[in-house]
Formats: C-alpha cells, sequence, structure tokens
C-alpha cells in the first residue's frame, strides 16, 4: 500500500494545474524516490514532467513502485477545496485508486475524496538526454510578455545565445521583425553559457508550456543547438513542474 504526505495542497493543486494544461488524466508513479508524473504530447512537441522527490514529503510509505492513472479534474476537486498554506495533502493507495486527504492543520479542518484509479507499473517515458549549454532563469511574465509580442507577427520564434553573453528572442515574416534581448539583470536573475546555442521553436507550444509554470514568480529555461528546450519551475515545498519544447527543424 502507498501512502504519501505534501505539505502544501495548495502547491499540488498548481502542479496538476500545469500539467493539465497539455493532458487530462496522468498516472501518477509512486517509485522509490518519490512521486512522478510524466507525459508526451501526440504529436512529440511537448512533455511534460510533475516531480516530487521523496525527501519533500512528509511522510512516504511504499510496498513496491507501483502508477495509478487517475483524470486531474477528479484530483482537483478536493484539492480545489484547500484555502490555506497550511493545508497538507495525503495520497493513500485503495483498492479502487486513491484516497485524497486535504487537512488544515491550524485549524483542524478535513476533506476526502476517492479518487478511481486504473493500476499500472510504472511508465518508462524518459527525458531528452541533450547537452543543454544555455541557461537562464528570469521571471516567467517576462517570457510570456515576449512570447505575446512575437505570436503577433509569427507562428515560431528563434533563440539563441552567443558571445556577448546575452538571450536573443527574434522572428521575421511579412516584412515585420521582432528581436528582444535579455542580459544578466536586465531581466535575466542568472545567466551561464557553455558554449554558443540557437535553436527554432513553436510560438503555441512555447505558450502552452509557460502557462503551465505560471505559479511559480521564477522560471529556469535551458537549451542548446538546434535540440530540446527545457523549462522548469519550483514550488516552494519542493515540487516540480518540467516542460521540454522540440525544436522546429
Amino acid at each position: 500500500m502507498i501512502k504519501a504526505i505534501y505539505p502544501n495542497a495548495k502547491e499540488f493543486h498548481s502542479l496538476l494545474s500545469g500539467l493539465n494544461e497539455i493532458v487530462d488524466e496522468v498516472i501518477l508513479n509512486f517509485s522509490e524516490d518519490g512521486i512522478f508524473s510524466r507525459y508526451l504530447t501526440d504529436d512529440k512537441t511537448l512533455m511534460g514532467i510533475l516531480r516530487i522527490s521523496k525527501e519533500f514529503l512528509e511522510e512516504y510509505t511504499i510496498e513496491k513502485p507501483i502508477g495509478i492513472k487517475v483524470k486531474i479534474d477528479d484530483l482537483k476537486k478536493i484539492l480545489g477545496k484547500a484555502k490555506s498554506k497550511n493545508a497538507v495533502v495525503e495520497l493513500e493507495e485503495t483498492d479502487a485508486g486513491l484516497k485524497v486527504v486535504v487537512r488544515d492543520e491550524k485549524t483542524g479542518l478535513r476533506s476526502n475524496i476517492y479518487v478511481k484509479g486504473e493500476k499500472t507499473s510504472l511508465d518508462q517515458l524518459t527525458e531528452p538526454k541533450v547537452n543543454l549549454s544555455v541557461s537562464f532563469t528570469c521571471e516567467g511574465k517576462v517570457l510570456k510578455r515576449i512570447i505575446n509580442d512575437v505570436s503577433i507577427i509569427s507562428e515560431e520564434v528563434e533563440v539563441s545565445a552567443g558571445e556577448n553573453n546575452e538571450i536573443i528572442f527574434s522572428t521575421e515574416e511579412g516584412g515585420k521583425s521582432y528581436r528582444a534581448v535579455l542580459v544578466q539583470d536586465k531581466p535575466l536573475k542568472s545567466l551561464n553559457i557553455e558554449s554558443a546555442g540557437k535553436a527554432i521553436y513553436s510560438v503555441e507550444v512555447l505558450k502552452s508550456a509557460l502557462k503551465g509554470v505560471a505559479f511559480s514568480e521564477n522560471v529556469t529555461v535551458s537549451f542548446g543547438n538546434n535540440i530540446p528546450m527545457k523549462i522548469e519551475a519550483s514550488a516552494s515545498s519542493g515540487g516540480q513542474l518540467i516542460f521540454w519544447v522540440a525544436p522546429r527543424l
């Protein structure tokens, strides 16, 4: 049997809502290392990953690794009752799926629901194994504004980094062009360039990924030369949401 307690029910709701941007039903994988869920869109342009290492769980007990396939909306119904940052969420395996309990540690208020789920083995989907030579962190709203501006001109954007320690978002179509240059402190909070990189990505796919990580103020982006882009955001209680965006070749 499985029992897991995550210390912030509202954040768990945010993490699931982010993944919900690309999928309605997920496999919650309960492994020796913690909880994770991975999904690749049918067109293989976007992968979403929810990850909570066991070190961030207040309690974590499993007899053996197992996956439980559930509808995200079923989980969000009960998690939406968490109105306080003091609310924790408990996940417990049942014969038919999961028992989900939201408990306010301060007031003692408690809500629970039984969610139907299909028992499976752990999913074997793997993340891209690529050399991410460029990485930067900035506020998610900055990237959202850039991508919205790009979408007025084109369906794709080139993201590049070179010798001048700057990140450039650019596009050109129909006689119109757009170029945004991001450098350390204006507005980047961190920047690391091991080697130059450049790739073209779909604007709509980037919009979906950025909408998924909107729960976090800061977003870390990593990419390289014509390889998938990694967009990641972390919750204050340790949960993590990652999106991999395929390049246009």
